[in-house]
């Protein structure tokens, strides 16, 4: 291979990486604002259903349940699917006296999208609101999620998942900050009128747009794709959030990861020839933008890497920045093995975090590959 073939390999995937990291999240902060959307619901809004899918929540549930019926109306109500729990939890729902709140169960253990389609087929609401069991609302978080319906153009609306501080990880906090930097992007995106992946912890869709759920989907980039084939609108509400616990490892990190990547790629496969026909070149640009270079960020660091290493003699520059990438994995590895020794990180945490991100890309690939499915629920973790 000649010099300037490698060369332009080098670049090429360097670009990609400075695109996916820091470029596209810059564009999509300067693009056209989306119109105003309301503060808060006007007292003439649709009800809505809360649903919640729970498996073994008995720890997180009791106050689930009473943070959200702060914050339901009347016409409200709260729908908990218990995927066969084996704990307290429906023990818990059911002695809630409440008459907006209802429980219900299925056997055998089925997975997570199939509590979400059990409770769409109960729900007696217009709106449809998802949240995690141990995503717990903030004040209002409810009202302020379900303002933008008043514009009848919305289909979907995202509120955000925080982390709480707690006995976490220094990876954890990593991936609290990374939340930040998510909403930063998402604002942009949702400001087109589309959002490559909403966020899971919290967020409400119209009921006519909502379709059975396949097992092996990941639904919080599935729904607003299926919004914006419907022709409308999603929104973003930062001030909708809700606080749960950080990943409590690495190794817990990584198994969500793979999980949500591995079911990602399978969306993007299914979605993708139809989003192309009907002409959604935008959200298409965003998928590619936002996830799908994000996901293969281990291939792009990769062929960087190689190429760099056959530059060396070429000119001093490329051995500046092989010492640099050098670097970079040496800190990302003094990381792993503090994690393991169970010492503080701190800044070690960030290019470990990345690499952490990078591997679960590759694993998610390998095993959308394989066929694995990942519809039940990740250990430790039920978002």
């Amino acid at each position: 291979m000649s010099e300037h073939l490698t060369a332009a390999i080098f670049w090429i995937s360097l670009l990609c990486l400075l695109y996916t990291y820091v470029a596209y999240p810059t564009l999509v902060r300067f693009v056209r604002r989306a119109p105003v959307l309301p503060s808060l619901a006007g007292s003439g809004r649709p009800c809505a259903s809360l649903i919640v899918a729970a498996r073994n929540e008995g720890k997180v549930i009791g106050l689930k349940v009473m943070e959200a019926l702060r914050q339901l109306r009347p016409g409200d109500e709260l729908i908990v699917v218990s995927d066969g729990s084996s704990d307290e939890t429906d023990t818990l729902v059911a002695g809630v006296r409440d008459p907006r709140v209802r429980l219900l169960r299925q056997e055998p253990q089925q997975g997570k999208n199939a509590a979400l389609n059990r409770g769409e087929v109960q729900a007696r609401g217009e709106l449809l609101v998802f949240t995690d069991a141990n995503a717990i609302p903030a004040p209002n978080a409810l009202e302020r999620l379900l303002a933008p319906f008043e514009s009848p153009d919305v289909g979907l609306v995202s509120g955000r998942g925080l982390y709480g501080r707690g006995e976490a990880s220094d990876t954890g906090m990593v991936s609290s900050a990374y939340v930040t930097y998510e909403t930063g992007i998402r604002s942009g995106e949702a400001a087109l009128g589309f959002m490559a992946g909403v966020d899971g912890a919290l967020y409400a869709m119209r009921r006519e747009l909502y379709s059975p759920l396949p097992h092996d989907l990941v639904h919080d980039l599935l729904h607003p794709i299926q919004v914006a084939l419907a022709g409308r609108r999603v929104a973003f509400v930062p001030e909708a959030f809700t606080v749960e616990p950080p990943s409590i490892d690495a190794a817990n990190e990584r198994r969500r990861q793979v999980r949500i990547i591995a079911q990602g790629f399978r969306v993007l496969v299914r979605t993708a020839p139809l989003l192309l026909r009907r002409g959604h070149f935008k959200e298409m640009w965003m998928l590619v933008s936002h996830r799908l270079l994000r996901w293969m960020g281990w291939l792009l660091a990769l062929i960087a890497l190689v190429a760099n290493a056959a530059l060396l003699e070429v000119h001093p520059l490329y051995r500046v920045l092989m010492a640099a990438q050098a670097s970079f994995y040496a800190v990302a590895g003094a990381g792993a093995l503090g994690e393991w020794l169970s010492v503080p990180l701190r800044i070690l945490a960030l290019p470990y975090y990345f690499c952490l991100v990078s591997y679960a890309g590759l694993a998610g690939l390998l095993e959308a590959l394989r066929g694995r499915t990942h519809s039940g629920w990740a250990s430790a973790e039920h978002s």
